[in-house]
């Protein structure tokens, strides 16, 4: 209760101060006589002592166009008419005070009083005028576009590349039909067109139609699907820069035929025959450019916002066609999946831009209809808070929907994953990385403060429109990757602009700060519904407190870095101890690339007679961000090396056929799950050793494995392959889904390291299981492996297979070590049970994989790994003649 005597004192000292002791007598007599009339009604009362207040303020401030005074009776009818309001939201504001107690309200008051930070400058308090603002937003404006500008023309060129300018090979030979044949899986992928035989192996999985179209037409002559899709001279370049060779006998030897297309011509298709989406993007396109132009210059009319908004149909009409832009785009076909070698829109990418868009078009909505009808406080108010921060929970959920129906890959997000620029510098690609997710923050951050303007909404749809547009004339080869990244940093820091000419500097700092706070809790993993419970619920206390009046200022006064972490750890306990959701997420993006990435070299082993295992870091901000390879099972990458061999005609006893190239590109798989924060391999060396066939010894290997010293670097580039397994036992075969409770595989040599990327992915999963009780089911049970090498000395340890951190994971683990090197029956097999390890001499039969393999079923599936040769002339012969069914290969 607020007492009478507090409200006559405050109206005694209202009167001195101002000199109106006339009317302060008159409205405290009215104040009298309503407090009895409402006793005990204390927003009654507290709102006739702010009536008071601000009568006395204004008359204190003269104004020519009233009276320099107003009646005592004028403002009684004022009280009256407040108190009258009072009455008909009696009904709903007493509820809210009475689930946030005073007690609640004096401790937040004595806790902002705790925690209430030193005076700032009086020139921080303040917002900048006209003319301020538009030296500011001109001046940040230019800066950026020659910030932005400078930026294209960095490089950060591999150094084995460095002196290499040829475009592609230029050393091609004549490609016989049978030998075209061969080169027919995604392991292996080659396609002629119009006798122009191009080795597609590393794009397949770039290729913006997908993988499965190009194994369509895999090792054969594919001119007339190339020319009825209508591919462009982008296309056209992508097969001369990966050529091999032309076709024997072809009618055209390489002279591929492309209509010259026009810029225009890629962006007007057959999918959009009225052209409604160009139309509904050129105009939207033009509404941002001219918002910004007259926020920047300060040049917005009398009575509107900061972009020239009022309350009015224009305002509505532009938001409509703003959302109708965005859902005209379905009208188009995209990839199902993200192709990786440029930045290109997506059906995951497409599906949460509607998501967000529809966002800030429900809080542009909200703040039309506050300002339509002038209500900036009290209950109005906290609706329009109450649905911009639902919104944003609304936004989460059907986002996450979206993804779990259209990605494959736990290991992509939309920004963090986003392919960048050939000879993109590091620190750029860190710096656009940090800035992508820092704004998607600070978008949200703004979206639950709820301000009351229209322009800040409008202006931040921009960035995510415009990145679409852009995406999509990369994938039309209209602009470059390039271009793309920079123009969509541009539009991010733009908008970023706009939000600080509307604001005091002490305002935005204070935003700012909140920001890179919720962001540093994201990057370490706090799931994101905690995270923004507490933002809101710190927000909602903030309008409690200073009720009915809601601003940003009010934020600077209160508590809200206290507030929100006690609620996250309020939040947390609850999460410990009544459920099984994590408190923190498992977040691994995916570092590869398909343009060349530089890794660490953090330690070398020597595992065998000529094995080595090398484990390679991601740069320190990579890994401060939580990334990981990304890549899958099945999922190789390539190293660069120098060309030890440059200039040499022939190479341990065979003609050089990399005798002209600057580097080297050699393919190898990681041994560890996907997740883990580095990325190992076991490399075999080859020294140089006449007997073996290697008189010159490995070109590769050797600069791996004895020459790059720990803490150098190295470039590697990927993912390459297929994703053959899908998590929880579920693999690809023969294009169909097979779950599998029992794995099998027959690996050759080095071809082990797919099969322990596989053992470890599944072991990974079984340790996830532990806090999913439905996922326990779905975790391979079974695995068996053959080991086909020349001699015993090239064996792996029991500790690569089950070491001391898997113990008591599934699958377990049984491996069969065969040495094809000894003569048949030379030694007898010997087995340790207690280790599931064994050992066999001789060459590998039907009988021996019938003795260690389970008998062919429809839960288990067989993986072949090893050398081409190895692979299809003796490991699938023989496994037909078995009946197994369910076999693919990790190339």
């Amino acid at each position: 209760m607020v007492p009478l005597a507090r409200c006559a004192i405050l109206l005694s000292l209202l009167s001195l101060q101002f000199g109106v002791s006339a009317a302060a007598d008159a409205c405290a007599a009215s104040v009298a006589s309503q407090c009895e009339t409402f006793e005990g009604d204390d927003d009654a009362l507290l709102t006739q002592v702010e009536l008071l207040q601000t009568h006395l303020d204004l008359q204190k401030k003269p104004d020519a166009n009233s009276s320099k005074e107003t009646s005592a009776k004028q403002l009684e009818d004022v009280v009256a008419q407040k108190l009258q309001a009072n009455r008909n939201h009696s009904s709903l504001h007493p509820s809210i005070v009475s689930l946030v107690s005073d007690n609640l309200v004096s401790f937040l008051d004595e806790l902002s009083a705790a925690t209430a930070q030193t005076s700032w400058p009086a020139w921080m308090e303040k917002t900048a005028n006209r003319e301020q603002g538009r030296l500011i937003g001109i001046s940040a404006s230019v800066f950026l576009f020659l910030f932005c500008f400078w930026i294209t023309t960095l490089k950060e060129v591999p150094p084995m590349m460095r002196e290499s300018n040829k475009d592609g090979p230029t050393d091609l030979k004549t490609i016989s039909v049978d030998e075209l044949k061969k080169h027919n899986h995604q392991g292996d992928l080659w396609i002629s067109v119009d006798g122009l035989v191009a080795n597609l192996t590393d794009f397949a999985t770039s290729h913006p139609g997908g993988v499965d179209l190009l194994l369509q037409h895999a090792g054969s002559e594919a001119a007339e699907p190339f020319h009825d899709v209508g591919h462009s001279e982008f296309a056209l370049e992508q097969i001369q820069k990966r050529a091999v060779g032309f076709l024997e006998n072809a009618k055209t030897q390489g002279a591929i035929a492309v209509e010259k297309d026009t810029v225009l011509s890629r962006i007007f298709t057959k999918e959009d025959p009225y052209n409604v989406h160009k139309v509904l993007g050129f105009t939207v396109l033009s509404m941002y450019l001219y918002r910004i132009f007259v926020w920047i210059c300060q040049i917005e009319p009398e009575g509107t916002d900061y972009a020239g908004f009022r309350p009015d149909l224009w305002a509505l009409a532009s938001i409509f066609i703003v959302e109708g832009l965005q859902v005209s785009s379905f009208i188009f076909t995209v990839p199902q999946n993200r192709p990786l070698s440029g930045p290109m829109i997506w059906q995951e990418w497409r599906a949460h831009n509607l998501i967000f868009v529809s966002r800030l078009t429900i809080c542009f909505l909200g703040a039309w209809m506050v300002n339509r009808y002038a209500a900036m406080a009290g209950w109005p108010s906290w609706a329009q808070m109450t649905v911009n921060q639902l919104s944003v929970f609304a936004q989460m959920r059907l986002a996450d929907l979206a993804t779990a129906w259209l990605r494959d890959d736990t290991h992509e997000t939309l920004v963090s994953t986003m392919p960048y620029w050939e000879h993109c510098p590091k620190w750029v690609e860190s710096m656009f990385r940090t800035w992508y997710s820092m704004s998607q923050i600070y978008t949200t951050v703004v979206i639950i403060i709820a301000g009351p303007g229209m322009d800040l909404y409008f202006v931040m749809i921009l960035p995510y429109q415009l990145y679409s547009v852009l995406m999509t004339f990369v994938r039309k080869g209209v602009i470059s990757s390039r271009t793309c990244h920079v123009t969509y940093f541009w539009s991010l820091w733009q908008s970023w602009i706009c939000g600080f000419m509307m604001r005091s500097f002490r305002v935005f700092v204070q935003i700012q700060a909140i920001s890179i706070f919720c962001y540093c809790t994201r990057v370490y993993g706090l799931n994101k519904y905690v995270l923004w419970i507490g933002a809101c619920l710190s927000f909602q206390l903030v309008m409690l407190k200073n009720w009915p009046h809601h601003s940003e200022q009010d934020i600077l006064d209160f508590p809200w870095f206290t507030i929100t972490i006690l609620t996250w750890a309020i939040l947390g306990a609850g999460l410990k101890f009544f459920s099984s959701v994590p408190l923190f997420d498992s977040r691994h993006a995916r570092y590869v690339e398909a343009r060349p990435k530089r890794v660490i070299l953090r330690s070398k082993t020597k595992v065998s007679s000529n094995l080595y295992h090398l484990k390679f870091d991601f740069p320190w901000f990579f890994r401060w961000q939580g990334y990981s390879s990304g890549l899958q099972p099945g999922q190789h990458v390539k190293i660069l090396c120098g060309n030890a061999s440059q200039g040499q005609s022939s190479w341990n006893g065979h003609i050089n056929l990399e005798e002209s190239r600057d580097y080297l590109s050699r393919s190898y798989t990681p041994i560890n799950s996907s997740k883990d924060s580095t990325v190992d391999f076991i490399i075999k060396l080859y020294p140089q050793d006449p007997q073996a066939g290697f008189p010159d010894g490995g070109r590769g290997s050797t600069k791996l494995c004895l020459e790059v010293k720990e803490g150098e670097e190295v470039w590697l580039s990927g993912p390459h392959g297929s994703k053959v397994y899908r998590g929880n036992g579920n693999f690809v075969v023969d294009g169909k889904l097979v779950k599998a409770s029992t794995c099998c595989a027959l690996a050759g040599g080095s071809g082990i390291t797919p099969v322990l990327s596989l053992l470890r992915q599944c072991r990974e999963e079984c340790r996830s299981s532990f806090s999913k009780p439905n996922a326990k089911s779905d975790v391979l049970r079974e695995f068996s492996i053959i080991h086909a090498m020349r001699n015993m000395d090239e064996r792996l340890e029991t500790t690569w297979y089950s070491p001391q951190s898997e113990m008591g994971l599934a699958p377990h683990c049984t491996v069969t070590h065969l040495a094809t090197g000894q003569k048949d029956g030379e030694l007898v097999r010997q087995i340790s049970h207690r280790e599931g390890m064994a050992y066999n001499y001789g060459k590998l039969t039907k009988e021996i994989i019938g003795d260690i393999f389970p008998p062919p079923a429809e839960d288990l599936v067989v993986i072949l790994c090893g050398p081409k040769g190895f692979v299809d002339d003796v490991c699938q012969p023989l496994l037909r003649e078995l009946k197994y069914t369910n076999v693919l290969t990790m190339w």
